[in-house]
């Protein structure tokens, strides 16, 4: 395990959502990845450990890794969060506490990348938690010590640098 981690939320930021979409019972291999998030996650993986924290709850783990199989993220993110595991959904401290316990980490060594400014973002700084808002539906940017704003998911590994992840070793 690396001593640093980098976390996804899985709906509008690892994979679209789609208004349309019904549900598990129809598969979830008719929900496209967000463009660019596959060789993204794929190049930072070897220097972190990775993980899915999301607000899933009626997916089991390994429904969540099939889908993430989708688009070939199954097995390189080495853990799984949601709230139907955890029980208590983002933002709630719970969450966070709950995910930093398990990653045996500080707060300050870990990245939250999301959609959701209020769930993915805000929760995880009120524990310390690096934040990166992906946010696609606005030219709207949040700047500030814990957070950063990305509109294209290839702006990733140089906003993690600005944040001083940004050493060539993995750490």
């Amino acid at each position: 395990m690396h001593k640093r981690a980098l976390l996804f939320d899985w709906g509008g930021t690892l994979m679209e959502s789609m208004p349309w979409y019904l549900g598990r019972e129809k598969g979830w291999s008719g929900v496209p990845a967000t463009p660019h998030a596959r060789e993204v996650v794929m190049s930072l993986a070897p220097c972190w450990t990775t993980g899915l924290a999301s607000n899933a709850a009626e997916s089991e783990e390994h429904e969540v890794r099939a889908s993430l199989d989708t688009m070939g993220l199954g097995q390189v993110l080495d853990r799984i969060y949601t709230y139907r595991f955890i029980g208590r959904p983002k933002p709630q401290a719970g969450f966070w506490s709950h995910v930093l316990r398990d990653l045996k980490l500080d707060a300050g060594c870990v990245v939250m990348v999301g959609d959701d400014y209020m769930a993915d973002i805000w929760g995880a700084n009120q524990l310390g938690i690096r934040g990166v808002w992906f946010n696609r539906r606005t030219e709207e940017r949040r700047e500030a010590e814990l957070v950063r704003t990305m509109h294209d998911f290839r702006e990733l590994p140089a906003l993690l640098a600005d944040m001083g992840f940004d050493s060539p070793e993995c750490a």
